[in-house]
C-alpha cells in the first residue's frame, strides 16, 4: 500500500502573460457582453516578403477596443487601441466621407455649369432665399 494521498503532488503552474495587450484581450474575450470581429490581411511586397496584419475588435456597449498585430520579415508587434483611439479613428473616417462627398458634389456642379446646364431648381432656390431674408 502506498503513502500517496495526493497532497504531495505538485500542481503545474501556468504563467499567464501580463502585458497590456494580453490582459485586456483576455478580459474582453471572457466578457459576456462583448461582441468580436477579426480580420487577417496578408500583404506581399515586390520582393515576395509577406507582412501579416491581424485586426481584432471587441465591442462592449458603445466602446470598441481594437488589437493590431503585425508580423513580417522585420519582426512582430502587438498594439492595443483603447476606445478613445478607435473613437477618434471613426470620427476621422466620418469626416473624410463628408469631405469627399462635398468635393465630388462641387466638381459635378462645376462641370454642369461649364456645359451650360441649369443647376438645381431655380424656383425652389428663389423661394428658399426669400424665406431666409424674412
Amino acid at each position: 500500500m502506498s503513502n500517496y494521498a495526493g497532497r504531495d503532488r505538485e500542481e503545474p503552474t501556468v504563467r499567464l502573460a501580463r502585458d497590456e495587450f494580453t490582459e485586456r484581450r483576455r478580459e474582453l474575450t471572457n466578457h459576456p457582453e462583448a461582441v468580436a470581429a477579426s480580420s487577417r490581411i496578408d500583404e506581399t511586397d515586390y520582393y515576395g516578403n509577406v507582412t501579416t496584419w491581424v485586426v481584432d475588435s471587441y465591442r462592449v456597449g458603445r466602446d470598441v477596443t481594437a488589437f493590431i498585430q503585425r508580423g513580417g520579415i522585420d519582426g512582430y508587434i502587438r498594439l492595443p487601441l483603447p476606445p478613445s483611439v478607435t473613437s477618434a479613428i471613426n470620427r476621422q473616417q466620418s469626416g473624410l466621407v463628408t469631405k469627399a462627398r462635398r468635393k465630388t458634389s462641387r466638381r459635378v456642379v462645376a462641370d454642369k455649369r461649364a456645359r451650360g446646364e441649369r443647376v438645381g431648381n431655380p424656383e425652389a432656390l428663389k423661394k428658399a432665399r426669400k424665406a431666409k431674408r424674412r
